[in-house]
């Protein structure tokens, strides 16, 4: 039997264990647990802070009781608390949205979070390199991003910090930690049905019921659905390719309390039907119009040579021959929070378990058309009657799974001493496939021949002109603690250490397979063409503050932190020693306080930040036929390690609460991202610096070659960091008419600015992302009785046409086009919610 099966099977029997035993205690053991043991936001009948006598509307609650959660927000640190509620009426509430409204914190497409600058360099997709943000849903980490932005159906208040984090729970975390708290079961029956309807014919329906069982064991269940058809316009080929979602979410939670103890099981599973997304087009390599491409790529012949077929060069167009999908199974995992209140100390424990299974195909030469007559477009290149053919395509196809565990003693805090002591461990195992194939090649792509013809055949079943396969594994073993003393009642000292053990493993495998259509195929990868990189990283990571606390929430601190990262892997074509990168520390020094008067509330801080041998991938090719032989195979990528990185800024946050059924907050923040120190130098080389393959190598012809001073190496000492923009700000709110007997109305919304930023770390304009601002507006009725809400969204107000990331591909001989994925449309919803 399968260890997935064992562990489905172990829920279940956990599941029943807790009813029974629970059914068993309840005519004597009707104990609620201690405010000071919660581990999430309270379900108390008490009154909120800013409301009169609280109603149905769970959504709303932000108070919460001890542990933690309540202790990291009295905290000498930067963070910030949205609620659903705020999410709802605000209508901020994709990931992208949630992370431009916190000050500090920027997203960019696939690379993933960062905070100040400092986050992770390659793509999401691509393993290898961990995330400099860490994730959390109910103190579980989550490995991706968008999870943030779980549907307020199941997900609660939402925690920011800034900075490292790592000394008081959870897993390393060099730049800083979200926290997702999901709504948990309540003690009294309450149930809400939502559904809406969206642009394009997009919808979505959803439902959860929660309430007790016994006395002392309570459950929740939730489901929802959300379909969203492409809003993408083909200019040719296959209609209705281009970003499209179908997903459908589940979870089950059970709830036990039992004299001192608190166990709280929450299990989820997630499936997904979707599109994978196309980039705008700015030129196609096809030998047109002063385009030298040449009609044979690396590998394989041009797919676009000759083309003269329509371009989707405007944001939202398509020209492919497929669709193309990305899906998403045997999703499922199950998160158990408990806590055992001791008397001088509380007991915690999180653990959990995620497997999925993800599989995808799209389009990859961005054209629709599937051949071409050889001769005709190419005279002289092929024998006469060759038919090319050029579907050319993506694939990939993933099994992973993750284990995290996690205990902490925290001291109960009753007198000026407290202190958090824990353990935490963590096991991650991913199989990677990927490659790139031409699903319509003759049949002499099947058994390419190694070598000189007629040596060796290896099968090739794909069609495949490159492959890659990585199996990967993750250990990660920390020991945490941190101290606060009320030296006097205003004076705060704050700090802890963290010492963290990583190991990490991989076996990496690709394959270049050389296709000259109709009757050869070979396979040309080098005699090394697998690595299995392996580290042993130790670091040593913590934080101390003195906090001034002059007031009940008001503080003015001064700090400072070091981050620690472990190494990081490039895998698919580099190998050793070029695909490793040394392992990155950052310090941290910074001045920031909070204060509040009345419905008024203000946090800011000025830091100043040194990144140490930061990791840098940076895009290269193979050269296979000798030091001074041309150029084969795809491009990938290798990492350097910059030796200094400066960066400094500022923040600023301000709260207002006009009434109690109204918040507004806006916020700014500022950077100035340098390489003060990037000259990495190459083993075994005395040559300085990192080579550019955007540009040309040679400036002349190929009989009289000119060194291009551009091509490199260069020394990227005074460039900008990447994805880090200089300026950055927000404003989100909502405000609450009262309507008397009629009910009340929420006017409310958003706006957003970010300015303009580099995508790599050669400054050039190809690379940079240009700056935009975004409105977005909603509109919320909600009865007196708190009931019904109906909620109007409108995002990206004034359709305004942003690019999120700019990314250069290559095709043919080399010749390099640039792609531009652009951020959402102006988009429109209608929603009701209805509470029972």
């Amino acid at each position: 039997m399968s260890v997935k099966c064992l562990l489905r099977m172990s829920c279940a029997v956990s599941g029943l264990l807790i009813a029974s035993t629970a059914a068993a205690q309840v005519s004597d053991e009707r104990a609620e647990r201690p405010a000071e043991a919660s581990t999430q936001t309270t379900q108390e009948d008490s009154e909120t802070p800013d409301e009169a006598p609280r109603s149905g509307v769970e959504e709303r609650e932000i108070t919460v009781t001890g542990s933690r959660f309540s202790k990291l927000l009295d905290q000498p640190q930067p963070k910030a608390v949205i609620s659903a509620e705020d999410r709802n009426l605000a209508g901020v509430n994709s990931a992208s949205e949630l992370i431009r409204s916190q000050p500090g914190f920027n997203i960019t497409g696939d690379f993933g979070i960062n905070v100040r600058g400092v986050g992770r360099q390659t793509a999401q997709t691509l393993l290898g390199q961990e995330n400099t943000v860490i994730q959390y849903i109910d103190n579980f980490i989550n490995l991706v991003p968008e999870d943030i932005a779980e549907s307020t159906l199941f997900g609660g208040n939402i925690t920011f910090v800034r900075g490292p984090a790592g000394t008081t729970y959870g897993r390393n975390a060099i730049a800083g930690a979200i926290n997702v708290i999901s709504r948990a079961p309540t003690k009294d029956f309450t149930a809400q049905v939502v559904a809406g309807t969206a642009r394009a014919g997009a919808y979505n329906f959803g439902a959860n019921l929660s309430g007790p069982i016994t006395d002392n064991l309570g459950f929740r269940v939730g489901m929802q659905r959300f379909v969203q058809p492409s809003i993408f316009k083909a200019v040719g080929g296959a209609k209705g390719a281009g970003f499209a979602i179908d997903n459908t979410y589940f979870e089950f939670q059970l709830d036990w309390n039992i004299g001192n103890l608190h166990v709280r099981n929450r299990a989820t599973t997630f499936s997904y039907d979707n599109q994978p997304g196309y980039p705008t087009v700015s030129r196609y390599n096809n030998g047109l119009n002063g385009n030298t491409s040449a009609a044979f790529g690396d590998l394989s012949p041009n797919p676009a040579f000759g083309y003269d077929g329509p371009l989707p060069n405007q944001p939202y167009q398509t020209n492919v021959n497929v669709v193309g999908y990305d899906r998403l199974r045997g999703n499922f995992q199950n998160v158990l929070n408990a806590d055992l209140d001791l008397g001088f100390a509380t007991f915690f424990y999180t653990g959990g378990y995620q497997e999925y299974v993800s599989s995808g195909e799209a389009d990859r030469d961005l054209t629709s058309r599937v051949s071409y007559d050889g001769d005709t477009i190419a005279p002289g290149t092929f024998e006469p009657g060759t038919q090319v053919p050029t579907d050319y395509r993506t694939n990939y196809l993933n099994d992973n799974y993750f284990w995290s565990q996690e205990v902490r003693l925290e001291g109960n805090g009753n007198g000026p001493l407290d202190w958090v002591l824990g353990f935490y461990y963590f096991n991650q195992k991913f199989d990677e496939q990927y490659w790139e194939n031409i699903a319509n090649a003759t049949d002499a792509i099947l058994n390419p021949i190694v070598g000189t013809p007629g040596l060796t055949l290896a099968p090739n079943p794909r069609r495949s002109t490159y492959e890659q396969r990585n199996l990967y594994e993750i250990r990660s073993n920390a020991v945490f603690g941190n101290v606060t003393w009320d030296i006097t009642p205003e004076i705060r000292f704050d700090g802890g250490l963290r010492y963290t053990m990583d190991e990490k493993e991989a076996q990496t495998d690709f394959r270049l397979i050389y296709y000259y259509p109709p009757l050869y195929a070979g396979d040309f990868s080098p005699l090394v063409h697998s690595a299995n990189p392996e580290r042993r990283d130790k670091g040593l990571s913590g934080r101390a503050a003195i906090a001034w606390r002059p007031g009940p929430g008001d503080q003015i601190y001064a700090s400072y932190a070091r981050g620690y990262q472990s190494s990081a892997f490039t895998l698919g074509q580099g190998l050793p020693p070029d695909n490793i990168a040394d392992k990155e520390y950052l310090d941290v020094f910074e001045i920031g306080g909070n204060w509040t008067s009345g419905r008024l509330r203000f946090d800011g801080s000025i830091f100043y930040q040194i990144f140490h041998d930061q990791q840098i991938p940076i895009r290269t090719r193979g050269t296979f036929v000798g030091p001074d032989g041309p150029v084969l195979g795809p491009v990938f990528t290798t990492f350097a390690n910059a030796k200094k990185t400066e960066i400094y800024g500022a923040e600023a946050q301000l709260s207002w609460r006009p009434n109690d059924f109204s918040n507004v907050v806006a916020s700014y923040t500022y950077l100035h991202p340098t390489f003060t120190d990037f000259c990495p130098q190459a083993p075994g080389s005395s040559t300085c610096g990192v080579v550019n393959i955007a540009v040309p190598e040679f400036l002349d012809s190929p009989t009289n070659l000119v060194p291009n001073p551009d091509y490199g190496p260069l020394d990227l000492t005074g460039n900008e960091l990447p994805r880090a923009p200089r300026h950055k700000a927000s404003l989100y709110g909502y405000y609450g008419i009262d309507m008397g007997a009629a009910g009340r109305l929420y006017p409310g919304g958003s706006i957003y600015y970010q300015s303009s930023f580099y995508t790599s770390p050669f400054t050039l304009p190809n690379f940079r992302v240009p700056g935009r601002a975004l409105v977005n507006a909603t509109l919320t009725y909600r009865t007196a009785d708190e009931r019904l809400d109906i909620t109007a969204v409108v995002s990206n107000l004034f359709r305004k046409r942003y690019a999120d990331s700019s990314v250069l591909a290559t095709f043919g001989s080399g010749s390099v086009q640039q792609n531009v994925y652009y951020g959402a449309d102006r988009h429109w919803s209608l929603t009701a919610r209805y509470r029972f």
